[in-house]
């Protein structure tokens, strides 16, 4: 009798550490669906897919493998529709792949708060707000292999990042400086 309890115990908690582990990761699937805030751009993007996304309004030439960064800005002058509302924007590749997308918006009614930029990504994402790290104005999730982070310092800024190549240029770049 206190063999078959003693195994019933431990089959109870052995279950409950696979529920808790379970609901304690986040569900992200930055990739699975589009998302406007991220002008419809996911990570593992060739140059030519991410142009595609574009169309004529941006022209993204990356030509060689490595490191490479595309950059515009819409300081003097307005951006194109299809990008309204985007000050600048940071395209990185590495290899031909996009890794990291970063994008400043100009100040928008829709956003005025890193609240708001929290909850309209959430939504995008069908994330819970409650799984967001929130600490000195800076919002952060990090899903292992993908992190996602928004700030309002001046003004919206939404950085997604595949941390698996970001590591890896940062290993890449220690060793070149020895």
């Amino acid at each position: 009798m206190k063999n078959a309890l003693a195994k019933l115990i431990f089959v109870i908690l052995f279950s409950l550490v696979f529920i808790v582990a379970g609901t304690a990761q986040t569900n992200c699937e930055f990739n699975s669906k589009p998302a406007p805030l991220l002008l419809n751009l996911q990570t593992g993007m060739s140059p030519e897919q991410a142009q595609s996304v574009f169309g004529k309004a941006l022209k993204i030439k990356i030509k060689k493998n490595g490191e490479r960064t595309f950059f515009q800005n819409y300081i003097k002058k307005p951006a194109p529709d299809v990008l309204r509302g985007v000050r600048a924007l940071y395209l990185r590749f590495y290899d031909r792949k996009l890794y990291q997308i970063e994008i400043f918006y100009e100040p928008r009614n829709d956003l005025k708060t890193l609240e708001e930029v929290v909850n309209a990504l959430s939504a995008q994402f069908n994330l819970p707000v409650a799984d967001w790290q929130i600490k000195d104005n800076r919002a952060q999730i990090n899903c292992g292999e993908i992190a996602l982070v928004a700030d309002y310092i001046l003004n919206p800024r939404i950085e997604l990042t595949d941390e698996i190549v970001r590591a890896a240029i940062e290993k890449s770049r220690k060793k070149d400086k020895q």
